[in-house]
């Protein structure tokens, strides 16, 4: 009796505060963060018999709150709780715990310090705002409840669940650590904030991030009268298309943890069967190191940007660093480590094949694994497809890019004809490829579904020698995935998938302008209106070669900026895709933005030269948000006057000065100038230990002198070392036309 008062005496020694609710006990506890460097709070829901039983161990769900709640329940917001008692109609967490033997824990999202003024959003999301990443926080959270509790310390036995913004990091984190939980669930989550480290937060967006799900079941509740709800089915639009283990529901409710019984009974029949580990993967991550599946990734980057890896198995993957998803600007100078799981032989010698998709260049090289299985592949960002073969192996075929024949992009109602191209990066020849594809949804008819490839050496690639054809005859369907079962004349055979986006031809959007550098008042969040100037050029609203251009669609006597894709060889040379948000915060209060393009016109685009472009907008209609979708076509005329256009200047602690351009051609020369801010250097008198000249520094786009990537349109140069001082820098860059451009950068720099 001693030993069990004096057991249940240092169990409460860090306890706040407990209760009870019925037989089920509620901790209000905390422990310090190394992650966060901080005391955190968490709330625990024990079931009935836990200290009855000690030999008994629990499955756990982990539950983030909403904006305005805390572990602890409610603040003074009018928020509905979830906690216990009547909170949410009864069907809440202490009453479902009161029921099944589950943990539940809830852990804080409180962003603030104790001597700053109390704020009610919580995560640091949207803004980005604070050193605390709760993401990161999550494995380290996981351990310690692993740790202090009896739970089943597996994935098998661990979900996530959360409202609102709570759901939004449920699915979040989910993503990042499908290797932590096999299920997640999402109570009116919010689709889309600004998340990331503080100096390079990026827009995420969950419609964006199915691959990051394999090996877990996913599932949305949503209210009927949700003010999120037009949101929810926009991205419903798209996962219940290429995700077999995503479901969702909607009640009628409005925004709150509605069925939150059945979300939960869903979690725990995962748990009873669990989702494997995939054999093949994706992932998508926003911080320059994470790890995932056993894969450990690690980078330079410091701009904002996405790390994406996909087809991920033992014969290899596909890597890239984007400016955005799903088609932004590569990220060439970014430096990338990525080191697999231990699934190799130990202490054995592999053939690594990397082919840059980008230019076409191959190369090879061989890499021992350590004593543990492991590969380390040094790479840059920009996209790499790799494979991994040891001596005697066997082709390795995958599906590297598609294209549309015969028509600008793939639409509804018509028979589309796609060209595959596929890559051997294996270490044999492959011999009489053969290809079948077949739909992952009953959306798609395939009318065509076989070619042929012929022989695919090593490090080549190959397109298929017929179209495949397939039919959408759904107006709703806005993207198709496929399989396509590959297979050689030795019985080798690969299953690879790819998804097809549909866009309507029509109707045509006849009543816009062209913002080419001019100022123009447009549509802004929703309701509001913003005088600004858009796009680069001579302002005369006629598309000329060089320009940077927005498409404003006239509609209810407003100007609408536009989302807009082209498969004209003319738009966006060099890789470019410049694209911009138009948040709708202040207006429907969820976090989603419309997104407009800024395409470039190649500076050699032919006279008269006609661009046909897929077009997209929003209106409003509170709570909803519409989307008007056509086709614009204008013409091209006019010649080149347009300069480059700065878009970043860095200097990296190795004295390595970094110039972001882009231009419709290829830019000649860039110079940097550098002035002594004598205004700024106020701890010494002058700069004695500056040598050379500081003006007219030639930089380079050839990777050399300080360049990481050669044609990535980032223009470098290594100084010499300077004797430290702060500077204000010019930049001058020429393109192949003459045009120049004189930017002064609005930073200060550091040179040493």
């Amino acid at each position: 009796m001693k030993l069990t008062c004096l057991k249940l005496l240092l169990f409460f020694v860090f306890i706040t505060g407990y209760s009870f609710a019925g037989n089920v006990t509620i901790i209000d506890t905390f422990h310090y963060s190394t992650v966060l460097g901080e005391i955190r709070n968490y709330r625990i829901f024990l079931p009935p018999g836990y200290e009855e039983n000690p030999q008994k161990r629990y499955p756990v769900i982990y539950y983030y709150h909403g904006w305005s709640q805390r572990y602890f329940g409610d603040t003074s917001h009018s928020s509905t709780g979830i906690d216990k008692g009547a909170d949410n109609g009864g069907d809440n967490l202490a009453n479902f715990v009161k029921t099944h033997d589950i943990i539940v824990v809830k852990p804080d999202g409180y962003n603030r310090r104790p001597d700053e003024d109390y704020y009610l959003r919580p995560y640091n999301v949207s803004p980005v705002e604070t050193y605390r990443q709760f993401p990161l926080y999550f494995p380290e959270l996981v351990n310690y409840i692993d740790a202090s509790y009896r739970t089943i310390a597996d994935r098998g036995h661990r979900a996530i669940s959360g409202l609102s913004m709570g759901g939004f990091m449920t699915f979040w984190i989910a993503g990042k650590y499908p290797g932590l939980v096999s299920a997640a669930g999402d109570f009116c989550g919010s689709v889309e904030f600004s998340v990331g480290p503080r100096n390079s937060p990026v827009e995420y967006r969950h419609i964006d991030m199915y691959d990051n799900y394999a090996g877990v079941n996913v599932r949305l509740n949503y209210g009927d009268k949700d003010f999120i709800r037009y949101y929810h089915k926009d991205m419903n639009k798209v996962w219940t298309q290429v995700m077999d283990n995503y479901e969702y529901k909607i009640y009628d409710a409005a925004h709150s943890t509605c069925g939150l019984t059945e979300m939960y009974e869903f979690i725990l029949e995962t748990f009873k069967n669990p989702p494997a580990k995939p054999e093949k993967w994706g992932h998508v991550d926003v911080y320059p190191d994470f790890s995932v599946w056993g894969y450990n990734v690690s980078s330079d980057r410091d701009l904002p940007g996405f790390t994406k890896m996909e087809d991920v198995n033992a014969d290899g993957f596909r890597i890239a660093v984007r400016e955005f998803l799903p088609d932004g600007g590569l990220m060439p100078y970014v430096n990338l480590s990525v080191t697999t799981a231990p699934i190799y032989e130990k202490g054995q010698a592999y053939l690594i094949n990397d082919f840059n998709l980008i230019n076409g260049t191959a190369s090879q090289k061989t890499i021992r694994s350590d004593e543990t299985g492991r590969l380390k592949i040094i790479l840059d960002g920009s996209l790499h497809e790799i494979g991994i073969t040891k001596k005697g192996g066997v082709p390795v075929i995958s599906v590297v890019s598609f294209e549309i024949e015969d028509m600008p992009w793939a639409t509804q109602r018509k028979d589309v004809s796609v060209s595959v191209k596929l890559l051997n990066k294996g270490i044999k020849i492959a011999e009489n490829v053969t290809a079948e594809l077949s739909a992952f949804r009953k959306s798609a008819k395939i009318v065509k579904n076989k070619s042929a490839f012929g022989s695919i050496d090593v490090n080549e690639t190959k397109e298929s020698q017929t179209p495949f054809v397939f039919n959408v005859s759904s107006d709703s369907i806005e993207i198709v995935k496929f399989n396509l079962a590959v297979q050689d004349k030795n019985n080798n055979v690969w299953n690879e998938s790819f998804e097809v986006p549909l866009m309507p031809g029509k109707p045509e959007i006849e009543d816009f302008i062209i913002a080419d550098g001019r100022e123009v008042t447009v549509a802004d969040a929703g309701k509001y209106s913003l005088t600004t100037i858009l796009g680069n050029g001579n302002g005369d609203g006629i598309a000329n070669p060089g320009e940077s251009i927005v498409l404003l669609a006239k509609d209810g006597g407003k100007l609408w900026r536009t989302f807009l894709y082209s498969s004209d060889t003319f738009i966006n040379p060099f890789g470019m895709n410049i694209r911009e948000s138009d948040n709708w915060g202040r207006y429907d209060h969820v976090g989603g933005s419309a997104k407009y393009s800024v395409p470039m016109i190649a500076s050699d685009c032919p006279e008269n030269h006609p661009v046909e472009f897929f077009a997209e907008y929003w209106l409003p209609d509170y709570p909803r948000h519409i989307i008007k979708r056509g086709n614009i076509k204008l013409m091209v005329s006019g010649k080149d006057q347009t300069p480059p256009i700065l878009q970043w200047v860095k200097v990296t602690g190795d004295n390595t000065i970094q110039v972001k351009l882009y231009d419709g051609s290829k830019i000649q020369q860039v110079k940097a100038m550098f002035t002594f801010r004598k205004d700024l250097n106020t701890f010494f008198e002058g700069n004695l230990d500056f040598k050379g000249n500081l003006n007219g520094i030639v930089l380079n786009d050839e990777g050399k002198t300080g360049d990481r990537a050669e044609g990535d349109n980032v223009f470098s140069h290594r100084l010499p070392e300077q004797g430290f001082g702060l500077f204000s820098v010019e930049i001058e860059a020429t393109d192949s036309f003459g045009n120049t451009m004189v930017e002064k950068w609005p930073d200060t720099c550091v040179l040493h």
